[in-house]
């Protein structure tokens, strides 16, 4: 179920919506505004919306590189998965002939 919480970023109070709980969106926006404000802080003309833009696109970037990997591993399982099955298959096969041969 959707709820409103109210968060702090940059100075400015921001009501989001979120099925996520409390903690979860309290804590993205810690994360968030520990960044911005870290910049701010430290390179003596960026400005709170620069700053803002640089981590937006920083964790854009992050998710773009994420996204890339996800596919490349998901590619990995479908390959793992046809080794499994031709093994299985194989498998069986042998286990069938050891069986005839058995008799």
């Amino acid at each position: 179920m959707k709820e409103k919480f109210y968060v702090d970023i940059g100075g400015i109070k921001l009501g989001i919506v979120s099925e996520e709980g409390r903690e979860y969106v309290e804590g993205i926006a810690k994360t968030v505004n520990d960044r911005i404000m870290g910049m701010v802080s430290t390179q003596k003309n960026c400005s709170l919306v620069e700053a803002a833009i640089f981590c937006a696109m920083d964790f854009y970037s992050t998710h773009e590189t994420n996204e890339k990997k996800l596919k490349n591993l998901e590619a990995q399982i479908a390959l793992y998965q046809v080794n499994v099955n031709r093994l299985k298959r194989e498998n069986e096969e042998l286990q069938a002939k050891l069986k005839y041969n058995g008799r």
